[in-house]
């Protein structure tokens, strides 16, 4: 039997389960909500609106019929494909999304804080996308951004957030045993570990490149495989004091490079000045970043 174009009312077919299921009106009216009448009613109107006879009716019960039978086997998939498309509906985060974009650094800095920007099960979630090449807030690519140059595009809000400072460091291991790491002369008595090109994070790759020319020991594609390289005792790097003082294994070798700090901003576009998840994890950012401005120089 076809039934194309002849339901109407879907929630007839729950109640159609009901007295299936239950062989009978009373029961029914217990599972489903609904007085025996309205469901002696309603099934009356299924059987119609299909042009078959569902059930036997007896002095005990419902009996079904061989479509009502049929319309069962049916009924019972689309239950549980309701039920399964439930489940998935409840597992469901519903909470907004605030993409932020940051430089690497930057973006380990707030993974490593991110408690003090998310406020749990309750606010929205973060979505942190880390690059050197900033995606675009004017095109809607992020939200938030922290960068190190101030931000020159139209209904752009943006706020100064402090100074970055950068510094050598090394292995304990490896200062010890080459005193030059704090001299002057470092850059061409000591083994260096420097990032790629694709892999540098910015002004400092290129300053310390610089500064020692083709020589360097080992020459890492991520910023993440040049901190451990120099943990590991093969030579020093350069990197941000924020990172570098807070890494246990390493020894700061160097006052920090004035040539090369740089500002970090924060920014957003102004028309999310109204969304108020964005608005929180923007506040949420630039307290961070006040609560610990003197671990970045």
């Amino acid at each position: 039997m076809s039934f194309k174009n002849k339901i109407q009312n879907w929630d007839d077919l729950r109640l159609f389960l009901a007295v299936a299921q239950e062989g009978g009106l009373v029961g029914a009216a217990a599972t489903s909500g609904s007085s025996s009448p309205t469901l002696s009613r309603r099934m009356r109107h299924l059987e119609d609106t299909l042009d078959v006879q569902l059930f036997d009716r007896t002095s005990t019960g419902y009996d079904l019929t061989s479509h009502g039978r049929e319309l069962l086997s049916r009924v019972l998939e689309m239950d549980g494909q309701s039920k399964s498309i439930q489940t998935w509906l409840s597992q469901l985060d519903h909470r907004p999304v605030v993409r932020v974009t940051a430089g690497f650094w930057t973006s380990v800095f707030l993974a490593r804080h991110l408690r003090d920007i998310s406020t749990g099960s309750t606010g929205p979630r973060i979505e942190l996308l880390t690059g050197a090449n900033f995606l675009n807030l004017s095109r809607r690519e992020a939200d938030i951004a922290v960068r190190n140059k101030v931000p020159d595009n139209q209904g752009i809000t943006k706020k100064r957030i402090g100074r970055v400072s950068f510094a050598i460091y090394g292995s304990i291991e490896y200062c010890a045993s080459h005193p030059d790491a704090f001299a002057d002369h470092r850059y061409a008595r000591c083994d260096w570990v420097v990032p790629s090109v694709a892999g540098g994070t910015g002004t400092s790759s290129f300053w310390l490149r610089q500064q020692i020319g083709g020589t360097a020991a080992l020459i890492c594609d991520s910023p993440q495989a040049v901190m451990e390289a120099a943990a590991a005792g093969v030579g020093l790097c350069v990197l941000p004091v924020f990172i570098g003082s807070s890494e246990p294994r390493l020894q700061q070798c160097s006052p920090p490079i004035e040539s090369i700090e740089h500002t970090q901003w924060l920014v957003k576009h102004q028309d999310d000045g109204n969304l108020t998840h964005v608005r929180k994890v923007f506040r949420k950012i630039d307290s961070l970043f006040e609560r610990h401005r003197e671990s970045f120089h």
